[in-house]
């Protein structure tokens, strides 16, 4: 592997650049190049109050791939920031689409499922989406589903929105069941049983079942 042309330390002030693709070269530099050194820096980056940086650091660790989950985890248990605990939850994402076939460890569940019950609703409703992006992968597919159907037992009918949507999509009988549970259910809000009666038609217009 060629050595990148900048050193370490100017990639890392690119992070802070503002032209976004000089920050997402550096991000693929330093993962290529420096991916022990830039672990740690990016992490730490997750804290920087501009957007900019700690939205580069979250695509700079998805780019270092699984590597960076544990710490992601970990600091994700131990923060009491909402933003660093929905960057973590964000980075988890760009893991998965940069390698789509491996596997999250165990832990990555609870950590999800107990983002949901987050106070912060950015980071709720990123674990959400996370969750829905996992249901398509099918190394992911057969843990993620039973969370979304408990999402679907929730009190906040966004999140109960967002699972439906995601279940939609998803080709398993349990999706089913929970469905046809959810749509005639009378002690359900009205709203909650008309968007599970939309996902089953949703699915019958997608040949799923």
């Amino acid at each position: 592997m060629d050595s990148p042309s900048q050193s370490f330390d100017q990639l890392l002030a690119d992070l802070a650049h503002p032209n976004p693709n000089i920050r997402d070269n550096a991000c693929s530099l330093m993962a290529q190049h420096f991916a022990d050194q830039a672990l740690p820096q990016l992490i730490s980056l997750l804290h920087d109050p501009d957007p900019a940086v700690y939205r580069t650091a979250v695509k700079g660790l998805g780019i270092l791939g699984h590597q960076s989950v544990p710490q992601l985890l970990e600091l994700f248990e131990t923060s009491d920031n909402g933003t660093v605990k929905a960057c973590c939850i964000k980075a988890l994402v760009q893991v998965s689409v940069n390698f789509p076939t491996q596997a999250f460890p165990a832990q990555t569940m609870d950590v999800l499922e107990k983002a949901l019950d987050e106070a912060n609703p950015v980071v709720a409703q990123s674990a959400l989406m996370t969750l829905g992006h996992l249901s398509k992968q099918d190394s992911e597919k057969e843990r993620v589903i039973p969370l979304l159907i408990k999402a679907c037992e929730r009190d906040n009918i966004a999140h109960v929105q967002g699972a439906l949507m995601a279940l939609a999509e998803l080709d398993a009988p349990l999706v089913n069941d929970c469905l046809e549970k959810l749509a005639s259910d009378m002690s359900k809000d009205s709203l909650v049983r008309e968007m599970a009666q939309a996902s089953l038609e949703r699915r019958e217009s997608l040949n799923l079942g």
